[in-house]
């Protein structure tokens, strides 16, 4: 079940990210942010935090 979570996470990430370059967004700015915002806030758990935005750039990279 893990697997399949998150193998479904990857693809709402990819297709949220479709969506937003479609709609004219800057995806690396929009990494940026989403990255800033993670390393803001306390209510995200700081131990995933660095994966969290490794992943996000990850899928950026790939929609390049």
């Amino acid at each position: 079940m893990r697997e399949e979570r998150a193998a479904s996470l990857v693809l709402a990430l990819k297709a949220v990210l479709s969506v937003a370059r479609k709609r004219g967004l800057d995806l690396d700015e929009l990494s940026e942010a989403a990255a800033d915002e993670l390393l803001q806030y306390r209510q995200y758990d700081a131990q995933h935090v660095p994966m969290a935005i490794s992943e996000i750039e990850v899928a950026v990279d790939a929609m390049v």
